[in-house]
């Protein structure tokens, strides 16, 4: 009974040495064995509760540190499940968003964040081992970047299978760092324009000292005395090394503030349909010199038939200028190849050199601003160390990817992908590119050779060396220059004498250049005259949309400028204002989109009715109009007989299904 209660000190007591006995000597033994056991497992619990505590504790600390650690971090943490309810939070969170409240466990992200980060969490639930970031809003007029991932584990099923739990993501205020972007912007631009403008002084002048001195002063002092013929010889070289550095720092100048522009966003892009054989083609001629000079095979490897793909061909054709003077300038012996091909759904255009090549440990580092993997050879290429960061930026742009391959002795290939654009299947789409020959078929027929003599222009600059620069220039093709030094004056002037055509700066003070631009496209009586924007700031978009009819960039492009001239003055004014009709809205919208991009000033209309009020407001050049709608309203008919109209050019629009374009 006493070892039956559990009294394992219980002993049975032996009295024979029968069986009787023998039984109660194993029982005995079977108690003390079992009064053992239950001590050592006593103190096994005891050991053991020791080690939980000891574990516990630990994992309290290891908690707490973590803890303290999240709620201590400058950025602030969301962790949400995979309903997208709130899991953990930390105090940074609460400061950057300005919650009221101190707990948001359970609750929906929905509620207290806006659709940038909704969108994020989204996106770690559908690709959970990327990682995604976007800049969003913060309270206050503040931005935000956010950085989220998804939170994986093994599948309690199939370890080798991994499944989503939810996602974290972690927010920064960048307010401070984009400021300083802006900042930094706005001092590149500041910077380079109080460059620009005394560099085209500098080089427009050289320019013309060069074309002085070869065409007058070197043929009136020719002789035989070698004295002479050495000055003679020395100053010419002299100005030629005059020119030739100033227009390698506007190539400085212009890298600096392109990859300024880049990095900040601002850099403008017209993205159309292009042959990038073409883009190629017109990059060779553009370093033909460079070859000339290096005494270099160049070789063209252009598959035949490329599709065309959707880019900035400018831009485009700067990498391609980029790519093929570097291949050059590390190339003393051999060729360059520029070659392009189809692969999948890319195109890839490479430049291949057979130059010094590129260190496995240097190749990542091309790609970097200021990096030249030439800065360690004795005779060091010029450059500025941003062509390369400037091609990535482009290519990135576009949707494609740069990178070099090379051995060190062996040459370089550098190549980059461009994607093809996805078809478009659209009965309503219609063919923009016949329409855009034909606006610049009708442009042609309406230019007709003219001389400078008695052609007046009106020079708007607010810096009289730019004045003076263009003065001599236009004076020496018998042009008649006025001048102006502001945007009033230049109004004033534009009123009273009415110049055949008005060049003119955009930073002006108290008036830019756009505002005076909008002002003359806006008078009736002045519309029609002619302007070439001429400016350090490459803002051919708004140009547009104000209705100028030529936009150029400083350092000054003498013979671009002349040619720009000479065929606005020859089309006799600015045929630049176009009414689009068309019954279809979306249609109407891209037309005019399209045309705007291209410089025209365009107005729409949806119905012959407006189309007669527009027109007969606007006073338009050309009318484009679907040959459907036309047909069945009589409002072309009314138009002709309209006083101002009659000789208004009519393009009609047939069924897009044709593809065909009308005149009328």
């Amino acid at each position: 009974m006493q070892v039956a209660n559990g009294d394992l000190n219980a002993k049975a007591p032996i009295q024979s040495e029968d069986e009787i006995g023998f039984l109660a000597r194993t029982f005995n033994q079977m108690t003390a064995q079992l009064q053992q056991s239950n001590e050592q497992l006593a103190e096994s619990n005891r050991t053991l509760e020791q080690r939980v505590e000891a574990a516990t504790a630990q994992l309290q600390d290891t908690l707490a540190n973590l803890s303290s650690i999240i709620d201590n971090i400058a950025d602030g943490l969301l962790v949400a499940d995979r309903r997208g309810q709130i899991t953990r939070t930390n105090p940074a969170l609460f400061e950057l968003f300005d919650f009221g409240e101190t707990d948001l466990t359970g609750q929906n992200c929905s509620e207290f964040f806006n659709r940038e980060a909704i969108d994020l969490i989204a996106k770690t639930q559908e690709q959970p081992k990327s990682v995604f970031t976007a800049e969003i809003e913060l309270p206050n007029q503040r931005m935000g970047k956010a950085v989220a991932t998804g939170i994986v584990r093994p599948h309690s099923r199939d370890p080798e299978r991994e499944i989503c739990i939810g996602s974290v993501i972690v927010f920064r205020d960048i307010t401070v760092d984009k400021e300083v972007d802006r900042m930094k912007t706005d001092f590149i631009s500041t910077v380079s324009h109080e460059l620009r403008t005394p560099l085209t002084s500098v080089l427009g002048f050289a320019k013309i000292i060069k074309k002085k001195l070869e065409e007058v002063v070197f043929p009136a002092v020719q002789g035989e005395d070698k004295k002479t013929q050495r000055a003679i010889h020395q100053v010419g070289a002299n100005i030629d090394i005059i020119i030739s550095e100033g227009d390698r720092l506007t190539a400085l100048i212009n890298d600096v503030l392109d990859i300024a522009k880049m990095e900040a966003g601002k850099l403008e892009w017209n993205m159309q349909p292009l042959s990038i054989e073409e883009a190629i083609d017109r990059a060779i001629a553009a370093t033909a010199g460079l070859f000339a000079h290096a005494h270099l095979q160049r070789i063209r490897e252009i598959e035949d038939n490329l599709p065309e793909v959707v880019g900035d061909r400018d831009r485009l054709i700067q990498v391609m200028i980029n790519l093929i003077s570097n291949a050059v300038k590390f190339t003393t012996v051999g060729s360059v190849t520029c070659r392009a091909q189809l692969r999948d759904r890319h195109l890839v255009v490479s430049v291949i050199d057979t130059g010094t090549g590129i260190a496995f440990e240097d190749r990542a580092k091309v790609f970097e601003k200021f990096k030249q993997v030439g800065d360690t050879l004795t005779d060091k290429p010029k450059g500025t160390g941003l062509g390369l960061p400037i091609c990535r930026e482009i290519v990135e742009h576009h949707g494609g990817e740069i990178w070099v391959e090379s051995e060190l002795g062996k040459g370089s290939c550098f190549s980059f992908t461009l994607p093809l654009p996805t078809p478009i299947h659209d009965a309503d789409q219609f063919d923009i590119e016949a329409l855009l020959l034909q606006l610049q078929a009708h442009a042609a027929t309406q230019q007709t050779a003219v001389g400078s003599q008695h052609k007046s222009i009106l020079v708007v600059d607010d810096d009289p060396s730019i004045r003076e620069l263009l003065r001599q220039e236009l004076d020496a093709h018998d042009y008649d220059v006025r001048q102006a030094r502001d945007g009033r004056e230049a109004i004033a002037h534009v009123k009273q004498y009415r110049p055949d055509l008005v060049i003119l700066d955009v930073r002006m003070p108290e008036m830019s250049g756009f505002d005076v631009a909008a002002v003359l496209k806006n008078d009736p009586h002045l519309m029609a005259i002619p302007i070439i924007m001429l400016s350090i700031d490459d803002d051919q978009e708004r140009g547009s949309r104000v209705g100028v009819d030529c936009y150029l960039t400083k350092p000054i492009d003498s013979e671009k400028l002349l040619r720009e001239i000479q065929s606005l003055l020859s089309q006799g004014t600015s045929k630049k204002r176009v009414l689009v009709v068309d019954e279809n809205i979306s249609t109407a919208k891209t037309l005019a989109q399209v045309l705007q991009a291209k410089g025209y000033i365009v107005t729409e209309a949806y119905n012959g009715e407006e189309c007669i009020q527009k027109a007969r407001t606007i006073r338009p050049d050309l009318i484009i109009a679907s040959s459907e709608l036309s047909m069945q309203q009589d409002w072309v008919k009314t138009l002709r007989f309209e006083k101002g109209l009659e000789n208004v050019f009519f393009i009609l629009r047939a069924d897009p299904k044709n593809h065909e374009v009308s005149e009328s």
